[in-house]
């Protein structure tokens, strides 16, 4: 009779030790891909500042510089606040898109404009995807509070694709 207690009193306490390792890779996973997002935004906007010769480019590209450096830092905060790691550098896809884009020279806007309407495609997608789904309440609640801005980013982005030669 005690094995037949004790067996799913165990099973109930190994859940509670599988579960929110499960639920912390998950917001781990958000973790990285919006912090290393982030930073690809402000390093990829800071290129734009330098080589674009067209002032929307630059306005837009400071915008992001602003935008994104206020969100990583919080990102950076609530992930310290829930145990959670924010990566150091890029990954390889981003390091390997910012090297292209450094080497794009004069035709550097449509490029960037590109990578940015790309990524806040992806990011805006990913972002609605953890506020519905998230299994972090503090990380659902910044995706909620990110989303606007990053809605607004996407339509900028859209508008400015057409003008500046990115395609779709």
């Amino acid at each position: 009779m005690r094995t037949t207690v004790f067996l799913p009193a165990l099973a109930l306490v190994a859940a509670a030790w599988v579960l929110p390792a499960s639920a912390a890779e998950k917001a781990q996973t958000f973790v990285d891909k919006a912090a290393v997002g982030g930073t690809f935004e402000v390093e990829s906007s800071q290129l734009a500042i330098k080589m674009s010769k067209d002032a929307d480019v630059k306005k837009f590209a400071d915008m992001m510089i602003s935008d994104h450096e206020k969100a990583n830092a919080d990102l950076e905060a609530l992930a310290k606040q829930e145990g959670l790691k924010v990566p150091g550098k890029l990954d390889k896809k981003h390091q390997a898109l910012l090297d292209e884009l450094g080497k794009a020279g004069a035709n550097f806007d449509a490029p960037y404009i590109k990578a940015q309407l790309d990524g806040h495609q992806e990011t805006v997608k990913m972002f609605e995807q953890y506020a519905d789904n998230g299994d972090n309440n503090a990380l659902q609640n910044f995706a909620v509070k990110t989303l606007p801005t990053l809605r607004t980013h996407l339509q900028t982005i859209e508008e400015m694709s057409n003008r500046v030669g990115a395609t779709k």
